[in-house]
């Protein structure tokens, strides 16, 4: 046993995916030396940058992958129905929500007490996922819980369409699946378009134009639930191939679309135009998601890892949504900014003489919450949910 194991006495399921734990290891890190960044000096952030991708939005495709591949067999296997329905809400939810619950509660409470200013006067929009719906963009607080509402959204709806049409209409579970998936992303994509052009910009827009546009449309198409729920259905399409086409699948030129991928994310950060325009709002979303979606087939295939090493990755992978909740708002802003520096301004932070210090603990705080919240959350409502199944 190694020296984490002993130390942190966690274990490792024989059946995780290695290729997927890596995949969302890469995201994880992606996410978290982005918002780390806010602790360091500036020149540090511009030679950082060139290396950060979209970390959420890898989490999103493998989200579609693992929750598509297991509505596949859920189908598949028993008569869809809507008790059915109804117990993959229940165990879907009990892996997602608790962890989340415990930490709003927090960072409403710790801003009630201490910068009642800023409590959101809509607090109770973010117990039912509904911050950045429908026009409402992105809040302030707990930022990073725009993506939770898209993947909770998700979780809803696309399992109660895919029951639905199948109980009503008795179609073929294998069709319905592809053109539920392929009917979202063409309807979410035909969305941004529209909505990027309703804005109504000229070829040659003015400061004035521009100014405006990213602070509202551009977070409406980035940070809103309906304009990204598309990255989620490329998942589900490669949970898809990989139930109903495994020989494609599984085939070993697959490595091959690995170096698409990874030809496609660095397109989509490096070729993307003008950040105010239709390439970058439109299409760009796709693009990246294609990217993680090509990835999958050999990602999927890869069991194992290459020593005693990956260890690591395995566990970052297994207490990667604690440290995605954490790591901003807790970490960051309540611990290192406020609690440990003082600094109760509502502007950006400014690193100090010590910045290497705070960055530091950022990692062993993220690290060291995380795993707590992993050991003492998700766990137990993990064997409660599969307690009530058995």
């Amino acid at each position: 046993m190694s020296i984490l194991r002993r130390l942190f006495q966690f274990e490792i399921s024989e059946n995780r995916i290695f290729g997927l734990d890596i995949l969302r290891f890469v995201a994880i890190f992606m996410v978290l030396l982005g918002h780390s960044l806010i602790l360091v000096p500036q020149q540090f952030k511009k030679a950082v940058n060139p290396f950060l991708y979209d970390g959420v939005a890898i989490f999103f495709v493998l989200s579609g992958f693992l929750i598509g591949g297991i509505l596949v067999k859920i189908l598949n296997k028993d008569t869809p129905t809507f008790a059915g329905l109804l117990d993959f809400w229940k165990r879907r939810w009990m892996r997602t929500v608790p962890v989340y619950i415990l930490v709003l509660l927090f960072l409403l409470a710790y801003t009630l007490l201490f910068f009642p200013v800023n409590f959101p006067k809509e607090w109770f929009r973010f117990f039912i996922f509904t911050q950045n719906i429908f026009g409402h963009y992105r809040p302030g607080f707990f930022a990073e819980a725009w993506s939770l509402s898209i993947e909770e959204w998700f979780y809803l709806s696309v399992p109660l369409i895919l029951f639905s049409v199948l109980i009503l209409f008795k179609s073929s579970i294998k069709w319905t699946i592809f053109f539920v998936s392929i009917g979202m992303i063409a309807l979410v994509t035909y969305y941004r378009y529209d909505l990027y052009y309703s804005w109504g910009l000229s070829d040659h827009p003015n400061p004035y134009q521009i100014k405006l546009f990213k602070k509202f449309l551009s977070y409406g198409i980035d940070y809103q639930v309906i304009p990204r729920l598309d990255s989620i259905m490329y998942g589900v399409l490669g949970a898809f191939f990989a139930y109903y086409y495994p020989k494609v699948w599984n085939a070993k030129w697959n490595i091959l679309l690995v170096f698409v991928g990874l030809y496609l994310l660095y397109y989509s950060k490096f070729q993307m135009g003008k950040s105010y325009g239709p390439f970058s709002n439109i299409w760009c979303p796709s693009l990246k998601s294609l990217a993680v979606f090509f990835m999958l087939p050999f990602m999927s295939n890869l069991r194992k890892g290459f020593g005693k090493w990956t260890v690591w990755i395995s566990f970052f992978s297994l207490i990667s949504y604690s440290m995605y909740l954490v790591n901003l708002n807790v970490v960051t802003i309540a611990i290192i900014k406020h609690t440990i520096h003082g600094n109760y301004s509502v502007g950006k932070f400014v690193p100090g003489e010590y910045w290497f210090m705070d960055y530091v603990l950022f990692w062993v705080f993220t690290i060291s919450i995380s795993y707590v919240l992993y050991q003492l959350v998700e766990i137990p409502f993990m064997k409660l949910r599969d307690k009530k199944r058995a």
